[in-house]
């Protein structure tokens, strides 16, 4: 015999298991149709929290609504149903509605687009397994009337889910599911070129930014899927953003249009827009809803017959109520959605455009911050035991990270903007014959690294530091020279707001570069193969000659690390692959001169951030919209746009 508490547990399980999966349920479904679209806007620390919350509840939605259909169809191989499991049978296809999951979330990564045929299984076994349970309770279950209508509704909602899947998968993406009226079929109002007052223009500009985003969507797409450009393509595309770039004094336009083009982006991949968004869709949602309405009703006025306890009647209305509000609330976000303004252009106001599509952050790590802040030996000796170093490493970051604003009307963009399209002239003047229509990566990296070294008056010198180095090391070693700069120079000091502004946009890059490598590995994955060991090495060696123990802020290391010798070496210690002491003598370079010449190390840095946009593969910038954007990715697709991407056949 069972002690009692143990059977006190299963009475306690067999009364409410149910009841609190249902809940849990739906308590899952409102926090993600809520929480899911702050994706597109949060960075940071508090981002990447979310993220995890809502991974959590991406997984958690799925097995709760799997597992609480099994629970019911366990209950009905009971050789007598009640009337308890009546109401349990009606609960099963808001399971059915909850595996549809909200319209504003299908897939959290990429890659369950791709197991789109995995889903249709699960939407076979589960619908299977609803209607068996249904079928079972017939002929004596009193509710068949609303829990066929809310079965039908169900199964359009998950299969939806799934054909969502499915356009969103790489191998389908580029299959013309737009409606007619949008796209390229988007007409430009005759009434954007006569505007009579200061709202009407500003109105008429937003409308001609998301017209045009929705215009070359397609080239998105293309990238992503794999087909090149032709050269009449590329030419429309650059002649098009080149206008619209040298139009606006700040070149914001231009960023106001990628902003657009990545929302698309995450609501094609991400979300039922593609389903949900035409014709048909509409047509399916309003049956859905009238399902659920008369479902509603017919509960309401028979709720007498149905003889259920008080805590079932109310919680089935808790079901029906929320599935019917929830189909609202997907309603009006999908109203707000860029493409249902783009299909309505016309009559889109203002002040739909003023949104926030991503989080215009800039993420900021640097290496004497991560270094001084690192475990004591003993912590780390237990974290390799457990085989949880890597899970260490990736806490401190996240404990060191911090992030800037970055706005489409910093000039700071108009400076990325203005660099991408001289470079793209240079590298054109370097196409040594006329038939020469590609230029290979190393040539890429020679000729950029070259252009922009040329213009400090000490080039020689740091040529000489940096010729030997790997895309790799270039970028610690100029993060940790651009790290000794920045604190070394009197603010107050430089001359001009324009030499401080350089200063800091240095700063904000350079972090940046170095929180991508060190946090976002996937991102520079192509560029970054001797990464860890560089980064390993370098980090060894600063602990030998910078100790911790005589150390006690960021300031004094930057001290120690410029009191290095260049030609000094322990001898017994591989060194080969450390740069601190090609970034302590680059930094004491740098410093040669009166005034640091922040503007041309800008330079350097925009250079080095389009070299590692160029080789990111596209599927992973494609993954960047859903976790708050990155500037990698609007620098990616602005050097595409101007013809610097691989997607171009006339161009490398």
């Amino acid at each position: 015999m069972s002690p009692p508490f143990i059977e006190t547990t299963k009475k306690v399980w067999a009364t409410w298991n149910i009841r609190v999966f249902i809940i849990v349920s739906l308590s899952l479904q409102i926090f993600l149709i809520w929480f899911a679209r702050y994706r597109k806007w949060r960075g940071g620390k508090w981002g990447k929290c979310l993220d995890v919350l809502i991974w959590f509840a991406y997984l958690l939605a799925d097995w709760v609504a799997g597992f609480t259909i099994g629970l019911i169809l366990s209950e009905q191989s009971k050789s007598t149903p009640t009337e308890k499991s009546d109401v349990h049978v009606f609960w099963a296809p808001f399971l059915l509605l909850h595996l549809g999951g909200p319209d504003t979330i299908t897939s959290f990564a990429l890659e369950d687009n791709e197991f789109w045929i995995r889903h249709l299984l699960g939407l076979g076994f589960q619908v299977g397994s609803t209607a068996y349970v249904f079928v079972k309770s017939l002929p004596e279950n009193k509710l068949w009337l609303p829990t066929i209508l809310v079965l039908m509704a169900g199964i359009i909602k998950y299969a939806e889910r799934n054909r969502a899947f499915y356009l969103a998968s790489f191998d389908h993406l580029g299959d013309d599911w737009l409606p007619s009226e949008w796209g390229d079929e988007i007409p430009v109002p005759a009434e954007f070129q006569k505007m009579d007052s200061p709202e009407k223009f500003e109105q008429s500009q937003k409308q001609m930014l998301l017209w045009t985003a929705v215009h070359h969507f397609g080239t998105i797409k293309m990238m992503l899927v794999g087909p090149l450009l032709s050269p009449d393509q590329c030419s429309e595309i650059r002649e098009t953003f080149l206008q619209v770039g040298d139009s606006s004094q700040d070149s914001s336009q231009v960023l106001q249009i990628m902003e657009i083009e990545l929302s698309l982006l995450y609501e094609v991949l991400h979300t039922k827009l593609p389903v949900v968004g035409c014709m048909m869709g509409y047509i399916f949602r309003f049956i859905t809803m009238c399902c659920i309405f008369v479902a509603l009703l017919s509960f309401s006025l028979f709720k007498k017959y149905y003889l259920l306890k008080q805590l079932d009647m109310w919680l089935t209305y808790g079901l029906l109520i929320w599935a019917f509000v929830l189909d609202i609330i997907s309603i009006v976000l999908l109203i707000s959605s860029d493409w249902i303004l783009a299909a309505h252009i016309q009559n889109t106001k203002s002040r739909f455009f003023k949104k926030r599509r991503w989080s215009r952050a800039v993420s900021q790590l640097n290496f004497i911050t991560y270094y001084v802040n690192d475990y004591p030996s003993l912590l780390k000796e237990v974290a390799d035991f457990l085989r949880i170093r890597g899970l260490l490493e990736d806490i401190k970051g996240i404990r060191c990270l911090s992030s800037k604003d970055f706005k489409e009307d910093d000039p700071e963009w108009r400076f990325i903007f203005e660099e991408v399209k001289e470079l793209n002239e240079f590298l054109n003047s370097k196409m040594t014959a006329p038939s020469q229509t590609v230029l290979d990566t190393k040539q890429v990296w020679l000729y950029g690294r070259e252009r922009v070294l040329q213009g400090f008056t000490n080039s020689n010198e740091l040529i000489n530091i940096v010729e030997e180095l790997d895309y790799t090391k270039s970028v610690l070693t100029w993060h940790i020279a651009t790290e000794l700069c920045f604190h070394g120079v009197d603010q107050t000091s430089t001359s001009g707001n324009g030499s401080i502004s350089h200063r800091k946009f240095c700063k904000l890059l350079s972090d940046y570069m170095f929180y991508l490598l060190v946090m976002q590995p996937a991102i520079m994955a192509a560029v970054s193969v001797s990464w860890k060991k560089v980064f390993e090495e370098t980090l060894a060696e600063t602990a030998l000659y910078v100790r911790r123990s005589s150390i006690s802020n960021d300031e004094d290391a930057r001290k120690k690390i410029l009191q290095l010798i260049p030609n000094f070496r322990n001898p017994e210690r591989d060194i080969n692959r450390s740069v601190l002491f090609a970034a302590s003598e680059l930094a004491k370079q740098l410093k040669k001169s009166n005034s640091t010449p922040w503007e041309q190390m800008s330079k350097v840095w925009v250079h080095l951030m389009c070299f590692a946009a160029m080789n990111c593969r596209p599927h992973v910038h494609a993954q960047q919209p859903s976790k708050g954007g990155e500037l990698l990715t609007f620098v990616w697709l602005l050097m595409n746009h101007l013809g610097l991407g691989t997607h171009f056949s006339s161009h490398y």
